[in-house]
């Protein structure tokens, strides 16, 4: 258990399909194909992925992005596909985007930053969005621009922020140890491609799908990613008890479609078929 951890319930709500629609390049005459659409995100090497480490990356590309007023402050970044681990301990994978402030610093401090986006399409993954994919829905511009504002003070204070889809491939929503290691091995793949080593500290930051997977990735590191120099986390609005979770928001005119859409979730990553119990 980590000795510093802070917990942050702020004014972020807990959202559904969340996109990150301030984060998009200007000038793109169209979007990305979507993940699932798009070959990048699957794994193609001949290499059998079972024998292949946790946190390799597999493959990269590069993206612009664009924060600021008018999206007019480029940012360069670059996308990982990376061997991580599912809820029932196969290996799969998934992608993170990588940002890094200018100039670079030599001993750089890195921030997994876990996005609320709370989706179960993968119109809704960070790096689709992060690299100017439209998910259909600008209901939630306040929202992400808020979310931006904290990615925008990370690389202001020189940090560099790596920002997984760690619901998977499959978004598989809620699921807690796939989230959390999708969250380390997305800092293992940044250290690997930065060449940085154990010498980079490493903080993690999360709120409403993104504490999932933060709060979960704090609890299995010891484990699962003991060499990560993990040295604070931030979380809030985590479910920390779904069933609980499930009886507060149940009959409440925002939150209630959480219930299915969570139930999704869970149910794809173990392999259950819900249809058995309409």
């Amino acid at each position: 258990m980590l000795r510093v951890r802070a917990l942050v319930c702020g004014a972020l709500a807990c959202l559904l399909l969340v996109p990150l629609m301030a984060l998009i390049p200007a000038a793109r005459a169209s979007s990305p194909p979507s993940p699932s659409q798009d070959p990048f995100y699957t794994y193609s090497g001949k290499r059998p992925l079972k024998t292949i480490r946790p946190g390799t990356v597999l493959k990269q590309r590069a993206v612009q992005l664009a924060f600021g007023a008018g999206n007019s402050t480029p940012i360069q970044a670059e996308q990982l596909l990376y061997r991580t681990t599912g809820q029932l301990g196969q290996p799969t994978v998934t992608v993170t985007t990588v940002l890094e402030p200018t100039p670079a610093p030599v001993v750089p401090n890195i921030i997994g930053y876990m996005s609320f986006y709370d989706g179960l399409g993968s119109r809704c993954d960070p790096s689709y969005t992060l690299a100017g994919g439209d998910p259909g829905d600008s209901t939630y511009a306040q929202e992400a621009q808020e979310e931006q504002l904290l990615i925008s003070y990370y690389l202001g204070q020189g940090d560099i922020v790596t920002i997984p889809d760690f619901e998977g491939t499959h978004l598989d929503w809620m699921t807690g140890h796939e989230s959390g290691f999708g969250a380390l091995d997305a800092i293992r793949a940044t250290e690997n491609y930065l060449g940085t080593g154990p010498a980079a500290k490493v903080g993690m930051s999360g709120y409403s799908g993104g504490s999932v997977a933060t709060d979960w990735a704090s609890e299995l590191a010891p484990a699962y990613a003991p060499e990560l120099n993990l040295v604070g986390i931030a979380e809030g609005g985590i479910p920390a008890n779904y069933f609980d979770h499930f009886a507060y928001i149940d009959g409440t005119s925002q939150y209630s479609a959480a219930i299915p859409g969570e139930l999704v979730g869970l149910s794809r990553a173990y392999g259950i078929d819900l249809m058995q119990y309409l």
